[in-house]
């Protein structure tokens, strides 16, 4: 296993800890287990980042890598978002619009892969788990807030511009994939 792919499993295993940290963080000590998964989720989200800059780079990319690089983010960023809905951070509509375009992408996934295609990710949705990733890294440090701008609640709006990029990539990933409808019996 090279080395991007290396990095890529290990923020699939950061991903246990971070659950388990950011899931016990309203109780007792909550603000030193919210920064420890911070710590865990910041160090994650930079693998994401190297994985792709040394397979680039170095020419190794692969067809694994193609796969789980995007199943890793998903792993990290679904985890993050379903306990920030168990913990209070936000609303379950957004988990709900993230899980459900991840669902849609890995159908498409699974039927290029069954015409023996690994489609690998775009440019939007790069900057989709961007987003993700940087409005959990807002949140994880402000907490629970009852800041509301325009009588919405910070949190959602800090997540606002990757909803609306999790729709758009969605969208744009499926017009790209339509062929595979199209040809479906």
């Amino acid at each position: 296993m090279n080395m991007p792919n290396k990095l890529t499993m290990a923020r699939m295993v950061l991903a246990v800890p971070f659950i388990y940290f950011l899931g016990i963080s309203d109780g007792d000590n909550g603000f030193i287990y919210r920064m420890i998964a911070l710590g865990l989720f910041t160090i994650a989200s930079i693998t994401d980042f190297l994985d792709g800059y040394i397979a680039r780079k170095n020419n190794m990319i692969t067809d694994f890598g193609k796969l789980m690089d995007p199943l890793a983010d998903k792993i990290l960023v679904i985890s993050a978002l379903v306990v920030f809905v168990e913990v209070g951070f936000l609303p379950s509509w957004i988990s709900i619009v993230v899980l459900a375009r991840e669902f849609l992408i890995s159908g498409i996934r699974s039927l290029a892969a069954a015409n023996g295609e690994v489609i690998p990710a775009g440019n939007l949705g790069k900057y989709k788990t961007t987003a993700q990733m940087v409005g959990i890294v807002i949140i994880m440090i402000l907490g629970v807030t009852q800041i509301e701008v325009l009588g919405i609640n910070l949190n959602i709006w800090i997540m606002l511009p990757s909803v609306i990029l999790t729709i758009w990539s969605g969208w744009d990933y499926s017009v790209k994939a339509k062929h595979y409808f199209m040809n479906m019996e």
